[in-house]
């Protein structure tokens, strides 16, 4: 039976066999037609003529559709640049993470990661484009620390991107990752600390300066020092940060309201925030440092400081102490790190001191004041022996 054609695109009908009246016979009608891709299929077994025009009308109908449809939401965002996408994707991300990731993520954003990516679209990202990325940080002196950071929430993005359809191929299967360098750890000695403690005259600063190196406070938590953190004579809890942005007690970091973490506090340590309490009385809640809206009552009229509050007084200090190492107020939360590995303290505590993830964050920072074992371990054997 000869091939009949229906209307331009739709396709055509037709029969394989020898019978002289086809339209009568029983055998089926086969149809032929171009799928969305273009590509020709068949498909057989219709009885009727009917059957076989009715499918490819809705063969046709469904390839019309599929050509008028708009792109896919894979399509939508390949074509984003990425400071689009990353906006959007932060405000999504940001309801189920705690108040200091988030800032951590938008600076990350801010600072380096939307200046050298973010007029790019998403689904060009390779593995060159990533290298490239980590290359320029490097060559723009951007601290190790933050490079990995900015690492972490360009990976974030990206595979976000990637598990809605917005890019095929992984770009981070192939690039190497920056390195957290130990010489971006810098540790004052105990001579540095006593003429920090000695030239810090604001009151609130050198209770920071006490808490961070006594106890191994991050910056917000010391801002959060509480006397009914005195639960025993030697050991402080820490139940609680101040948010740098919001200047508002926020969880501790990796963790929820409720939980709380406790450190060991040296005599010395006591003792100064004792005297603090006596000259600098408690607000209602118990915290000690209420001073930080001084020239300005800040966000919502907060009494307390901001995450970048003292730096200027640090720097000040350093200056009056004669110290010209660049030493952070971090490097105080190293010395106590420091401090307690030497004395051989094991790392699973001062790990669970510092309120570190996991031990290998902790491992990673610090390996290298950690006494050499191998040499002792020998000793003791061959005493067991």
């Amino acid at each position: 039976m000869a091939t009949k054609t229906l209307a331009r695109g739709m396709g055509t009908f037709f029969k394989e066999c020898p019978c002289k009246a086809p339209t009568r016979c029983p055998h089926p009608y086969k149809i032929r037609y171009r799928d969305a891709t273009g590509k020709q299929r068949e498909e057989s077994g219709y009885a009727t003529q009917d059957k076989a025009t009715t499918r490819l009308t809705e063969l046709y109908q469904a390839k019309k559709g599929s050509q008028k449809a708009g792109p896919s939401e894979g399509e939508k965002i390949g074509v984003q640049t990425l400071e689009d996408f990353a906006s959007n994707w932060i405000a999504h991300r940001a309801r189920g993470l705690k108040d200091n990731s988030v800032e951590s993520y938008e600076r990350a954003l801010t600072l380096h990661i939307i200046p050298r990516l973010g007029s790019r679209k998403v689904g060009t990202f390779t593995a060159n484009a990533v290298d490239n990325f980590v290359g320029d940080m490097v060559l723009d002196d951007v601290g190790s620390a933050a490079q990995t950071n900015a690492y972490k929430v360009l990976r974030l993005v990206i595979n976000s991107a990637r598990h809605r359809g917005g890019l095929s191929l992984d770009p981070f299967l192939d690039t190497t990752p920056p390195d957290y360098q130990r010489k971006d750890i810098l540790i004052p000695t105990l001579e540095e600390l006593n003429l920090i403690r000695q030239h810090a005259h604001d009151d609130d600063l050198r209770l920071v300066v006490e808490m961070m190196s006594g106890c191994g406070l991050r910056n917000g938590e010391a801002h959060a020092t509480n006397i009914n953190g005195l639960v025993a004579a030697d050991v402080y809890r820490i139940t609680d940060q101040i948010h740098g942005r919001q200047r508002i007690p926020a969880p501790l970091k990796h963790r929820d309201w409720g939980e709380f973490r406790e450190t060991p506090m040296p005599a010395k340590t006591r003792a100064h925030l004792m005297r603090h309490a006596e000259t600098h009385s408690p607000d209602q809640l118990g915290y000690l440092m209420t001073n930080g809206g001084r020239g300005g009552a800040g966000v919502g009229g907060s009494p307390y400081y901001s995450g970048n509050a003292f730096r200027h007084k640090w720097q000040k200090t350093l200056g009056a102490a004669g110290i010209t190492t660049r030493y952070t107020m971090y490097s105080l939360r190293h010395f106590f790190a420091s401090n307690c590995l030497a004395m051989g303290i094991p790392i699973t505590d001062v790990a669970e001191w510092m309120g570190h993830k996991s031990i290998e964050v902790t491992y990673r920072i610090y390996r290298h004041l950690m006494p050499s074992s191998i040499g002792r371990a020998a000793r003791l054997l061959n005493a067991g022996i």
